[in-house]
């Protein structure tokens, strides 16, 4: 759930914010937030993963 929170209110709304602030924004450069939060997401997704797999092994 903190992954989820992160992504949207840590990564999708800057990015899109900062996004709409360039000269000539384009509705493609600000959905380009979406995949990147995902992505963020998924990074954190796989860290967790990895720290409970080495914690398990101890």
């Amino acid at each position: 759930m903190l992954q989820g929170i992160i992504g949207a209110f840590g990564v999708r709304v800057p990015v899109s914010y900062f996004m709409s602030l360039r000269p000539n924004p384009s509705l493609f450069e600000i959905g380009l937030a979406t995949p990147m939060s995902s992505i963020v997401q998924l990074i954190l997704y796989l860290g967790f993963m990895a720290i409970l797999k080495r914690r398990e092994k101890q």
